[in-house]
Formats: structure tokens, C-alpha cells, sequence
């Protein structure tokens, strides 16, 4: 009865060999190219926005879109940093390709297309197979490359005496993205290596988003509670306040020119000098120290005092006087003038009623509810102090 059984698991067997062969042979790259023979491809490009719309999640799809980055600056192209690219296209087909390439003086523009990803996981084992396409355009949007893959991973199936399967060795390794990350590895490289060598990027002037310059860079209160990082350096870069693992933007308020406000109740770390950076559009930088703030701006607390209808400002240096009423040790407020507000309630709005240039001013006699502040050089106001009603 076992016979027939027997005598058909040879056939079987080599039957499944022929399939898993059939699934594991890979088709050759695709090639098209309208460049002629021997010539160099664009060596700056932008690669642009992925098209999320194929049925491929999207981690999986940055995942190939980092390995393709990563190849092509490997094999010398030089690449738009993916911020500069989004910050300007709208869309993946991106028609804002002239705006893109006027700043950052890209020689090309890159297209990722996905087609398809399948993942299959057998008694004991795995095959996985992903396919698409890496196009280039020129300046003026013709496509000018292209290149067309499909690339195989497989694991969990030893090819040797006996055909062993190893299925525990199999799900472990099909778990997770340790198998996607190499499949698209091998994408990625299957298709760079298609393409011809790149071009010398043009050398024109100026050279904004291929190097970067940063030629100061300063931290000055703005008020109580918060001081301004500015830096200065090439136009169209992006600016970043770094402290340790901690990394803030500062935004571009004027061409060359990079900004951010900060809480005042964060300073100065030593542990964690803080330090401005400057980053290309294709990922040079320059950095410089900088000295935040160590000590909060003038405080009044404590050193407001009235009698007799006048208000005074102890141990503050304001117009031409020299403070007065300072401990020992004690730094004197640097004010240009002091500053009296009232209002209806302890809790209502405060509103201005008087400025002097002096540490001294009259007190309005049917005002409560008052505070003081003094105002600085470039106009950083101190903490106020509540005035108590005589």
C-alpha cells in the first residue's frame, strides 16, 4: 500500500526544488537610457517626495528610500537633503522642480517608484521579492535614465544533503525588518549599480546648498522668561541649536540669517556645552560654540521701596546715576528707565501709566494694584515687582 507513496517522494521532492528555484531566480535590471554612450550621469540630484499611494507601507518604503540615499552617495552622486526636498515640493511629482533646482542648484531629479512587495512565509522558511524602479530627469524634466528591478531574499532552506529545513531559524529571521532591511539593501544596490558614473557637479556661483558657512553665532535675552539663539551663515541651510542628544531648529528669519527663541528657565549646561550648527541641503556643516545665558535678566523683587509719594528702584543703574542701596556682592540692574503699571484688581490687566529715567518716580495717589518694571538696553524688560499700597 506504501509502495506507490514511496516510490512518488523522489518526484515530489524535485518537483519542490523546481518551484523554490522558479521563486528564487531573480529577473535582470531593465535598463533605459537616452544618454549618449560614455556619457556621465547628473552628479547632484534631488531625489523626490515618496508616492505612499502603492500598497507597501510606508516605514517599508523609507526604508528603501534611505538605502537608495545611501547608495547613491556611496557611489559618489551627491544628494539633496530630504528637508530641503519637502520643504519645497508639494506633491511627490513635485512641480516645483525649478524652484528646487534655482536653489539648491541640483543637476538632476530622482523618482523612486515601488511596485510591488510580497512576503511569503512557508512551513519552514521564507521568500520575499520587491520590485520597482529608480528614474532620473534632467534640469529641464526629460527623463533621461531609468532602471527597473526586482530583487529576491530568501532564508531557512539549506541546499545540502537532505534537504535540512531549518523553519525555528526561518520565522526568527522573517520576523521584523532584519529581512526587509537586507532585501532592500540589495535593491538599492542592484539598481545604483546600473547607472553610469556621475558627473563633476558643476562649480557655479554661489555655491548655496552644496557648502556651508557660519560666521557667528550669539544668545542675548529677548525677555524674562526667554533668550534668542541667532546665528549668521550661508543662505538656505538649516539651523539647529545642539545641546548633548538635544538638537532645536532655528529658523531662517532672513536669507543667511538663523533664529530661535528658548525658555529662560533652561541655561547654560556644562555637562552639555551649547553649540549652533549649520547643515547643507547635501549634508556639510559648520559649528560654533555659544555662551547661552547663565543668570536670568534684572530682577526687582525686593528692591522696590516707597514713602512720601516716590517710588524707588534700589540698587538699579538707570540714566546717568549710579545705583544705590546694594549688598554685598549684589550686581546692580542695567536699566535705561523704570516703568509703573496698574490695574482695577490684583488679577486684572496691567496697563502703563508712567515711565521715569531715573531709579525714582512719582506715585500716583489714587492708584493700587501697581508694579514696576525697568527696562534694559535694546528694550529687555526685568521680572516685575508688585509696589504695595501705601
Amino acid at each position: 500500500m506504501n509502495l506507490p507513496t514511496q516510490r512518488f517522494r523522489p518526484l515530489r521532492r524535485i518537483a519542490f526544488r523546481l518551484l523554490v528555484t522558479a521563486l528564487l531566480s531573480g529577473c535582470s535590471p531593465t535598463v533605459v537610457s537616452t544618454l549618449p554612450p560614455g556619457a556621465a550621469a547628473p552628479g547632484s540630484l534631488a531625489l523626490l517626495p515618496s508616492d505612499y499611494s502603492v500598497d507597501i507601507p510606508r516605514e517599508r518604503i523609507n526604508l528603501v528610500r534611505q538605502s537608495i540615499i545611501n547608495q547613491l552617495r556611496n557611489t559618489g552622486f551627491i544628494v539633496l537633503d530630504d528637508a530641503a526636498v519637502n520643504a519645497i515640493c508639494s506633491a511627490p511629482q513635485c512641480p516645483e522642480r525649478a524652484q528646487l533646482s534655482e536653489r539648491y542648484l541640483v543637476d538632476g531629479f530622482a523618482t523612486l517608484s515601488l511596485s510591488t512587495f510580497s512576503r511569503n512565509n512557508f512551513i519552514a522558511g521564507y521568500y520575499n521579492q520587491l520590485s520597482g524602479g529608480l528614474s532620473i530627469a534632467d534640469r529641464q524634466g526629460r527623463e533621461i535614465l531609468s532602471v527597473k528591478a526586482t530583487e529576491d531574499e530568501e532564508g531557512g532552506l539549506l541546499l545540502q544533503s537532505g534537504q535540512i529545513f531549518q523553519a525555528i531559524i526561518s520565522s526568527v529571521q522573517n520576523t521584523g525588518d532584519s529581512a526587509f532591511e537586507k532585501l532592500s539593501d540589495k535593491f538599492a544596490h542592484t539598481v545604483v549599480e546600473q547607472l553610469p558614473p556621475p558627473s563633476s557637479p558643476a562649480m557655479r556661483v554661489p555655491q548655496e546648498g552644496a557648502a556651508v558657512a557660519l560666521t557667528v553665532a550669539t544668545a542675548t535675552w529677548v525677555s524674562p522668561s526667554a533668550y534668542r539663539v541667532c546665528a549668521r551663515g550661508t543662505p538656505n541651510s538649516f539651523g539647529y541649536l545642539v545641546r548633548g542628544s538635544t538638537r532645536a531648529t532655528l529658523r531662517e528669519v532672513s536669507p543667511g540669517s538663523y533664529c530661535g527663541n528658548f525658555s529662560g528657565l533652561v541655561t547654560e549646561d556644562a555637562a552639555h556645552p551649547a553649540i549652533v550648527e549649520l547643515r547643507s541641503a547635501f549634508g556639510t556643516s559648520a559649528r560654533q560654540d555659544v555662551g547661552l545665558p547663565t543668570v536670568p535678566p534684572c530682577n526687582l523683587a525686593g528692591r522696590v521701596t516707597s514713602a512720601a509719594g516716590l517710588l524707588t528702584v534700589q540698587c538699579a543703574r538707570v540714566g546717568s546715576k549710579e545705583p544705590s542701596g546694594c549688598s554685598a556682592g549684589e550686581a546692580p540692574c542695567s536699566a535705561d528707565r523704570i516703568v509703573l503699571f496698574a490695574a482695577t484688581s490684583p488679577n486684572g490687566a496691567f496697563e502703563k501709566i508712567s515711565e521715569a529715567r531715573s531709579p525714582t518716580a512719582a506715585l500716583p495717589q489714587a492708584a493700587a494694584n501697581l508694579q514696576v518694571m525697568a527696562v534694559g538696553p535694546g528694550g529687555i524688560p526685568s521680572l516685575p515687582a508688585k509696589v504695595e499700597a501705601q
